[in-house]
């Protein structure tokens, strides 16, 4: 499918709206503490424009998100000097919403939101102790979706983070959609400002892998090494995102009256219900079935 480099597109009804922005790209790898796990809230507050919620969360990081460039003909699209985002797994209501979503590979239709399954706030990365204090901007809260990704099967990618020993790139195979991540309020931090876009996360496969021992830090504090084994597992891109009304005569689009609106405010989502001992039990699992992965892709290649 060809990819959308206009300023500008028409909606059924013939009103311009914009197109997805360029910035930000992430590629994120899984995380795994090289030692005690950090002090973490078990609770955290999250606004976003689907609403306020209280999400329970286990106390482990499970994936780490580089800025990412990705190269579109001999172009270059994306900024690696955006802020790293980590994330930790979440577990909260759905908010009941369909979406249409328009990214730059293209617009998938009638996308139903799922539960919340992880947080990303903003972090700071360094090779030698201790990283900076890391910016206020982006917080995400991140729901689960589901469906076909809008390029064919096989499309194959070249991308290129802050990891790759040459800046030539590395090519990942694109797979389904896996979460949609709204800017987000944590605990008081972050912003809800219209200029933070949306990101989807598509699951990718790659023959590229890392073994790096980073610092990181972020506003939980304080900084600790962690390991990132293993190729990237996600390519996060700008997306616009439309809500879809489903009360009257199924499923139509909410009118649009400008560019604005793709990011309307709705309604407030409830609180969580999911037992903080799962979703822990959850994330250990991450960790042991991602570790056991890379020792078999190890032994495999040795």
């Amino acid at each position: 499918m060809a990819l959308s480099m206009v300023t500008g597109l028409l909606t059924s009804s013939g009103t311009a709206h914009a197109a997805p922005p360029l910035v930000p790209h992430y590629e994120c790898y899984g995380v795994f503490p090289s030692g005690p796990p950090p002090t973490l809230p078990t609770h955290l507050t999250l606004e976003t424009q689907f609403g306020t919620e209280v999400v329970e969360n286990a106390p482990i990081y499970t994936d780490l998100c580089l800025p990412a460039q990705k190269k579109v003909g001999e172009t270059w699209v994306g900024d690696l000097g955006v802020p790293h985002v980590e994330c930790v797994p979440i577990a909260g209501e759905s908010p009941v919403k369909i979406v249409h979503l328009e990214t730059q590979w293209g617009i998938q239709k009638n996308v139903e939101v799922g539960e919340p399954i992880v947080a990303c706030m903003p972090a700071s990365k360094t090779f030698s102790p201790p990283p900076p204090q890391p910016p206020e901007v982006p917080h995400y809260e991140c729901f689960q979706i589901h469906g076909e990704s809008p390029l064919p099967p096989g499309t194959m990618v070249t991308v290129r983070d802050q990891f790759d020993p040459v800046q030539t790139g590395h090519l990942v195979e694109v797979g389904e959609p896996t979460r949609l991540c709204l800017p987000a309020i944590k605990n008081g931090h972050g912003s809800l400002d219209p200029s933070v876009p949306h990101v989807e996360c598509f699951a990718v496969a790659s023959p590229f892998a890392v073994e790096k021992y980073p610092y990181l830090l972020t506003q939980f504090g304080p900084y600790q090494e962690v390991q990132v084994i293993g190729p990237p597992r996600e390519l996060c891109l700008p997306v616009l995102k439309t809500v879809v009304d489903t009360s009257i005569g199924g499923i139509a689009e909410a009118p649009d009256a400008d560019a604005s609106s793709l990011e309307a405010t709705t309604t407030s989502g409830g609180s969580s219900t999911t037992t903080y001992a799962a979703i822990a039990g959850i994330a250990a699992g991450l960790v042991v079935l991602g570790a056991g992965g890379w020792y078999a892709r190890r032994r495999w290649l040795s």
